[in-house]
């Protein structure tokens, strides 16, 4: 807690990740309406109470000194156990708003500490795997006195598949901390149409070999505003699970269409389906059901992609039917 708080205290007010320094103009905030209502309450009780007994006080009232006197101790008395009373209710009411207002203020902050922590620890368990099967050949490979070039080729093939497994990992791990700190990379003019094209021809002999069907039928030019290899990433993620979720004899179609200046895109594959009780989470970064292959990366990807070019996707599916994403993006 003492580190969380060093933190949220030293946090750079010019840093990209600036979660903390809102959080603490927030907090200012609160705390000075809260002091706001204590002083103003404290004021205007005060000058109730004063203002009541001198105004119900009239000269008849002072037939000496001492009868004086007794009427300023009296109202001294009553005026010090009621400012003692309403300083702890207020005090106690300003704790409890406090209290409340802190909660709200912090809660996505802990939430975030909380993401990354999860983040990195899926993350470091994602590349444990890798490496302890790159291990365990090289170990395999040094126990043998003699090793034959089949072992070696065997063992660097191996070992080569796995560092493309981590590549990928890493690429991904890098484009959402990318995200997460707002680094938003430059959009330019794209054509849409290009993109998907391209990712078609990229994906097609994947497809091929499991004798999965890919029609797109190009509109023509889509000019958008966007980054073209993000926009790229996110077209091949999608089609990749389609591809790792359709059986053989399979489809997948991709269509396109304009709308009140969106660009939408449905991706339909006849793959068996999301189970109903994974569609809220499929865009959880690591989520991974039952039928998940992967590390549970690719979707969130698509979906910190479509944020990034401030559009929205969503995605409809049925067990043993098929599943449909739909992306809408503005158009140029």
């Amino acid at each position: 807690m003492d580190q969380f708080w060093k933190q949220f205290v030293g946090s750079d007010i010019g840093s990209k990740h600036n979660v903390f320094f809102k959080a603490r103009l927030k907090l200012t905030a609160f705390y000075v309406i809260i002091v706001a209502i204590i002083v103003i309450g404290f004021s205007f009780f005060l000058y109730q109470t004063i203002g009541r007994n001198l105004i119900n006080a009239n000269d008849g009232d002072f037939n000496d000194v001492e009868s004086h006197h007794h009427f300023v101790s009296n109202t001294l008395v009553v005026l010090e156990n009621d400012l003692i009373f309403a300083d702890i209710v207020i005090l106690l009411g300003a704790a409890g708003l406090s209290f409340i207002l802190a909660g709200e203020t912090l809660r996505p902050i802990q939430a975030s500490v909380e993401a990354q922590k999860a983040f990195a620890a899926n993350a470091s368990h994602e590349l444990r795997t890798p490496l302890a099967v790159m291990r365990n050949d090289i170990e395999v490979f040094l126990r043998n006195p003699t090793p034959s070039k089949d072992l070696n080729k065997k063992v660097m093939n191996s070992n080569l598949e796995e560092i493309k497994h981590m590549s990928g990992i890493v690429e991904d791990l890098l484009l959402l901390a990318r995200s997460d700190n707002q680094i938003i990379q430059e959009h330019k003019d794209v054509d849409l149409d290009v993109i998907i094209k391209n990712m078609v021809a990229r994906i097609k002999p994947l497809a091929n070999s499991k004798n999965i069907q890919i029609s797109y039928i190009s509109p023509g030019t889509i000019a958008m505003r966007g980054a073209s290899d993000l926009l790229s990433r996110m077209i091949l993620n999608i089609l990749q699970n389609s591809i790792d979720h359709t059986s053989s004899e399979g489809a997948i179609n991709i269509n396109t269409e304009n709308r009140n200046s969106q660009i939408l895109i449905h991706i339909s594959d006849t793959g068996v389906g999301i189970p109903a009780k994974d569609l809220p989470h499929i865009f959880t970064r690591f989520y991974k059901g039952d039928s998940v292959k992967g590390i549970g990366l690719g979707l969130s990807i698509v979906k910190e992609i479509v944020d990034q070019h401030k559009g929205n996707v969503s995605i409809e599916s049925t067990e043993g039917k098929g599943t449909t994403v739909h992306i809408s993006l503005p158009l140029a």
